[in-house]
């Protein structure tokens, strides 16, 4: 199943990672749609984006997936989706169970017991974009949006009694406590909780009439997580004749004035931005493509990556928890205004998609950052309602985690003071610099402005990231005048950021725009990105390394071992 670790150990869980039977209506919305009426002439594969496929390159519309499923006679069961998109609809036996507006939040949809033993699922995703009602997804966003099942999906064979739901926080990385909460269905009885590889019992609680429980355990001799020691435990609880497995680590998250402290230890971030991407796949990376990627930003001295712009696929989240990776992890945004801010439905489906995110990511000990709304109208009032009920129910219901945006108003932006990090995006010496004599000049001027300006407005104890910094490079061009595009004018660029970030102590470090290459905007949109790419990536979208790649490597290296 691809999966990094095992959930359930008595639980049936089916991967449905197969060829499904496959029908695409061009330009037409889910409310067009008539399943019963279509012949499946193909099959596709599933994960997969059907746009990345050979047929479907660039077509817009509908596609209709179908399969067969085996429950039990007389059981419930849950389908898990890691992600459709755009906008899926979920049909067992032909009746409608569940619609989804977010292409990249996971969720969940129950499948009611029936007397037959095989069942008909079909999930028809749409990747149109139509902002009265899928107004998450927008046309301007400079990454391209796939459709599809383009993350895996589970089948899970229900017991009567099941475990719904488990959080665990584990901050207290000195003492060992551990607050384990979740909740049940099906009934009362005992449920067991016990931390394996430890010396420690089990303890066993009953959950209240709601089927929530909670309780502590106490760990002998912790041993913390941390990027250079990413110590992980396992948590089983048991119900009845169900269990699951929850991996988590010892770690606490903290801002100190202007610093951050993990574990009571003073951390900087250095890292890249990574959209999931990979040429013939689109979003639905491989997962030894994942492996490969996490070793790549290891290797390269990271100890930082932000998953933008979008929740990230579990399995990778897994692995940066195992490998030592920490985490920046953020709801669906790129550019909102006030007229997607003030919509009630974009407010409704991005609330959603905000808790599904946590819901499913929460036991992660790698993220440390949770995240929304990337270069919003942070300039604006329009901004106030949604960020703060964004920020109150992250605070909230979010863990021990800090919360940010990534901003491109700079000086213009109001919301600062609210925020855990000031994170900014921006460009020196790229937009607008064209007709410089020096652009890799202005790099340094631009970010000692923007610190004055923060002392100017009182945060100059607040935590500051370079959430976004970087310039593009097409793969192979290379250029004795060091000129825009050429990969000697980002290896200068870079340098001088990378350099900057590490030797000014001001800066928190440094997220670099981008690790690889990935595919934007199509048709006549694509004329300012060269092969229809953001090429700022360090890499390109096979992974292959451009000349800022070492030097890149070489400062962050250097500065592990300080």
């Amino acid at each position: 199943m691809n999966k990094a670790y095992p959930r359930h150990l008595s639980r049936h869980v089916e991967s449905l990672e197969d060829l499904w039977d496959f029908h695409f209506e061009e330009g037409k919305s889910l409310d067009q749609i008539a399943p019963q009426e279509l012949v499946f002439a193909e099959r596709l594969h599933v994960p997969g984006a059907f746009d990345a496929a050979p047929a479907y390159l660039g077509k817009r519309g509908t596609g209709i997936y179908r399969r067969r499923l085996r429950i039990e006679p007389g059981t419930t069961a849950l389908l898990e989706f890691g992600a459709v998109s755009f906008a899926a609809r979920v049909l067992v036996d032909g009746r409608c169970l569940a619609e989804h507006f977010c292409g990249y939040s996971p969720f969940t949809v129950t499948v009611p017991a029936s007397d037959q033993p095989e069942r008909e699922l079909v999930v028809l995703a749409e990747n149109r974009f139509d902002f009265e009602r899928i107004p998450m997804h927008e046309h301007f966003f400079d990454f391209y949006q796939f459709g599809g099942i383009i993350r895996p999906v589970w089948l899970h064979h229900l017991p009567k009694a099941h475990i719904v739901d488990v959080r665990v926080d584990a901050t207290d990385y000195r003492g060992g406590v551990v607050e384990v909460r979740g909740r049940v269905s099906g009934g009362g009885g005992e449920i067991t909780v016990a931390v394996c590889d430890t010396t420690l019992a089990p303890a066993k609680t009953t959950p209240d009439a709601q089927g929530r429980f909670a309780l502590r355990l106490t760990v002998p001799s912790p041993r913390a997580w941390s990027p250079t020691s990413p110590n992980l435990y396992r948590l089983r609880v048991a119900f009845g004749a169900d269990d699951t497995v929850v991996r988590f680590g010892f770690r606490k998250i903290e801002a100190d004035g202007a610093r951050l402290l993990l574990n009571g230890e003073p951390l900087r971030l250095f890292g890249y931005n990574r959209h999931e991407y990979f040429p013939n796949f689109g979003p639905s990376t491989p997962f030894a493509q994942m492996v490969h990627d996490v070793q790549l930003l290891k290797d390269c001295g990271c100890n930082f990556v932000r998953g933008s712009h979008y929740p990230q696929d579990q399995r990778f989240l897994d692995l940066c928890d195992e490998m030592g990776l920490v985490v920046w992890e953020e709801n669906l945004g790129w550019g909102q205004n006030c007229k997607q801010l003030e919509h009630p439905l974009y407010r409704k489906h991005h609330q959603t998609a905000l808790e599904e995110m946590v819901a499913r990511s929460y036991n992660h000990p790698s993220i440390l950052i949770w995240g929304f709304l990337n270069e919003a109208a942070t300039d604006q009032d329009c901004f106030r309602p949604i960020f703060e009920k964004s920020m109150g129910y992250l605070r909230a219901e979010g863990g021990n985690r800090l919360v940010a945006y990534a901003s491109n108003r700079i000086e213009k932006d109001r919301y600062f003071e609210e925020v855990d990090i000031v994170c900014i995006n921006f460009y020196p010496g790229w937009y607008g610099a064209e007709d410089h004599p020096d652009p890799v000049s202005m790099i340094v001027p631009h970010i000692a402005g923007f610190v004055a300006h923060l002392e100017k407005r009182g945060l100059a104890e607040k935590p500051l990231l370079l959430s976004e910094i970087g310039c593009e490079a097409l793969y192979g061009w290379r250029d004795q005048q060091r000129d825009f595009h050429s990969e000697e004018y980002q290896l200068d660029y870079l340098r001088t950021v990378c350099r900057e970030a590490v030797d000014n102590p001001r800066l928190l470090g440094v997220c670099l725009w981008h690790f690889s290459d990935a595919r934007t905007y199509s048709g006549g949109r694509a004329r300012g990105r060269p092969r229809a790419f953001n090429n700022k990536g360090t890499v390109d979208e096979y992974r292959r390394p451009k000349l800022a790649r070492d030097a890149v490597r070489a400062i962050f290296r250097e500065t592990l071992k300080r």
